[in-house]
């Protein structure tokens, strides 16, 4: 069975989770990052929350507002998090420690949309059930990500202005 689960995962699924693996493990060392480079998985998963909302919206009921309180209460929780980091605005670069909360997060959220469209396709007469906690997801994504994308903005704005570059990465420590 897990065999033809696989077997009928499209492609883009596999690129979408090798991506984001790849992503997760670069975070597992301290990195220098050109500032707009660290939104691009954000957008990923706004962009994929957004879109798992707008291909279940007619088939769940009260999928609009299933998707928004998943957004309130996910931006909620991205907007609480410390963004650590030392700021180079003049270059546009930051530098952020290692750390394993991304790639958790990554693999917690396409984990979570794998596993409910998988139960959606097996049970097909739960599926609305299934596809209603995906619309959740969705939001509880996009909402974290946004809320997170704004905190990260602020955070960076109020940071001390430091010349970050690779041998800042190897010669100090991240002062949180």
């Amino acid at each position: 069975m897990v065999f033809e689960i696989l077997r009928h995962t499209p492609v883009w699924v596999y690129a979408l989770f090798a991506y984001l693996v790849w992503m997760g493990l670069k975070r597992l060392q301290p990195s220098v990052r050109d500032a707009r480079r660290v939104y691009v998985v954000p957008a990923v998963f706004i962009v994929w929350g957004l879109s798992g909302l707008a291909q279940h919206a007619d088939a769940i009921p009260h999928a609009g507002w299933n998707w928004l309180v998943g957004a309130v209460l996910g931006a909620a929780l991205g907007a609480m998090l410390h963004q650590r980091m030392q700021v180079d605005r003049l270059h546009r670069r930051v530098l952020q420690p290692a750390s394993v909360v991304p790639l958790l997060r990554y693999l917690a959220i396409f984990g979570s949309h794998y596993l409910l469209n998988v139960a959606a396709a097996i049970h097909p007469r739960d599926s609305a059930a299934y596809l209603g906690w995906d619309v959740i997801v969705s939001g509880l994504s996009a909402g974290y990500f946004i809320g997170w994308a704004i905190r990260f903005g602020l955070a960076y704005r109020s940071s001390p202005q430091t010349d970050v570059d690779r041998a800042t990465l190897l010669a100090e420590p991240l002062r949180g």
